[in-house]
């Protein structure tokens, strides 16, 4: 197994970084995608380590990246057509949610300059979110398969934490971002995890593009994106802390409702796991190589 430190500049300029990992042989044919969630990064969860391993026993390289929302606040380096460089701050505190199509096409791209011609999404968390959104609107033709790492429904379980001040605490964002105050930050009686109003606004309005995994139903009744997607899906859940309403089995069998366009769903739950899988690695790690052994040879 090689890996190697690799960059992309995204159509609006900004530089990007992650990490490809190769079979002995070279870059395969198959390649998972592995985009991170909220505030993450391409390193951090030990998952990851154990996501390329499958994927390279597998045969297919594994490219684990960076997207725009990656830490709370991180200072970019951004290109301009004419090369020079500039700099703009964004992280997960300041994103908003329609750019990740610019980051994924960005790394899309550099796979497909690498010999990819099977292409499998796999998103964690928020990045399961931005995943699955790509998937429906890219239409790119290289995508083969889903992966989706404990999926959050970020607005069931915010309108569960929030109650009667849910609608209240978005109308607040919403004037912050009228008033030219998008940049200031919500407090964190309102949302957990460091947000900016004009971030929380883009997350939690009316017409916001988040709710894809909405399974919960308390803000949407449509499920588009998810219905898009007609190859093999996998979903991944832990039985602890996960980021949805309701019981993870429960959510896994909604789901697979909801993916009316693949007769290819797998669902796993494990037992004892948290969002992160942390000490649970190696069966995240089994179902993985399982799932793409199975589906995609190298």
């Amino acid at each position: 197994m090689k890996g190697e430190f690799c960059r992309v500049i995204t159509s609006d300029g900004l530089e990007l970084q992650g990490l490809f990992v190769v079979p002995e042989g070279g870059p395969a044919a198959t390649a998972v995608l592995h985009v991170h969630g909220l505030a993450g990064n391409f390193y951090e969860n030990r998952f990851v380590d154990t996501a390329a391993d499958a994927c390279v026993i597998s045969g297919a390289s594994f490219l684990t990246i960076n997207n725009r929302g990656h830490e709370y606040i991180s200072d970019f380096i951004c290109q301009a057509p004419d090369g020079a460089t500039t700099s703009r701050q964004i992280g997960g505190a300041y994103e908003i949610f329609e750019d990740c199509a610019r980051d994924i096409q960005a790394w899309v791209d550099f796979l497909k300059g690498r010999g990819a011609e099977r292409i499998i999404l796999q998103g964690h968390s928020h990045g399961a979110l931005k995943a699955t959104y790509y998937w429906a609107h890219a239409k790119e033709p290289a995508l083969k398969g889903l992966i989706l790492l404990s999926p959050s429904d970020d607005f069931g379980l915010q309108r569960y934490r929030m109650g009667r001040r849910f609608d209240e605490i978005v109308d607040i964002a919403r004037k912050l971002v009228a008033e030219g105050r998008g940049a200031e930050f919500m407090s964190h009686d309102y949302f957990h995890y460091l947000i900016s109003a004009q971030t929380y606004y883009d997350t939690f309005r009316p017409e916001s593009r988040l709710k894809i995994f909405n399974i919960s139903m308390t803000d949407t009744h449509t499920f588009r994106e998810i219905e898009s997607v007609k190859a093999p899906v996998l979903v991944i859940v832990g039985s602890v802390d996960e980021a949805f309403v309701g019981r993870p089995e429960e959510f896994i069998t909604d789901l697979k409702r909801r993916f009316k366009g693949t007769k290819d769903f797998t669902g796993h739950v494990i037992g004892g796991a948290p969002h992160n899988y942390l000490g649970h690695e190696d069966e995240l790690g089994r179902h993985l190589g399982e799932w793409l052994s199975g589906r995609f040879k190298a």
